[in-house]
């Protein structure tokens, strides 16, 4: 049992040592150790801090992000409908032009073919003025002295006419 056991003067020993070795770490150990834990404990606070700090940056920087994704889009949208519209100005424009050219044409068209209707008639008045002559010709060169028969060949003349 002595080996279970120490002796009184091993215990007495070891317990001055002990506490020799525990006083000596008190005085310049402990303090060293502290002042290292206080720092190391500094370190992490900090740590922690500006970790915090830089989470509350990120979501500031996410919510400017956002805001500006939102004007961004806003822009957009608001450009595409300046498009939109500049584009139906454009295409109205383009059919009022062309509708005006279509008037203009078909107005000189139009004038176009009175002047050649009227040409036309300008044409027959003077073959029928022709004709009339040529038929006074004959009449005068063939019965001068009947009026009835005069009569009766001009109105003839003038229904082959409007024929």
């Amino acid at each position: 049992m002595e080996l279970v056991m120490p002796g009184v003067g091993v215990l007495f020993w070891t317990c001055l040592i002990f506490l020799i070795l525990f006083l000596m770490l008190k005085k310049w150990a402990f303090p060293v150790i502290n002042s290292m834990i206080k720092k190391r404990e500094e370190k992490i606070t900090s740590a922690l801090e500006e970790a915090e700090a830089t989470r509350k940056e990120m979501a500031e920087l996410q919510r400017r992000n956002d805001e500006m994704l939102s004007e961004a889009r806003s822009e957009k949208e608001k450009i595409i409908g300046q498009a939109k519209e500049f584009k139906r100005q454009i295409e109205d424009s383009s059919r009022q032009k062309a509708k005006e050219e279509y008037d203009r044409l078909m107005q000189a068209a139009r004038a176009d073919i009175e002047r050649e209707k009227q040409a036309a008639l300008e044409d027959l008045r003077v073959s029928v003025a022709n004709l009339s002559l040529d038929m006074a010709e004959k009449v005068i060169g063939s019965e001068l002295s009947d009026r009835d028969k005069q009569k009766e060949l001009v109105e003839k003349g003038l229904k082959d006419l409007k024929l």
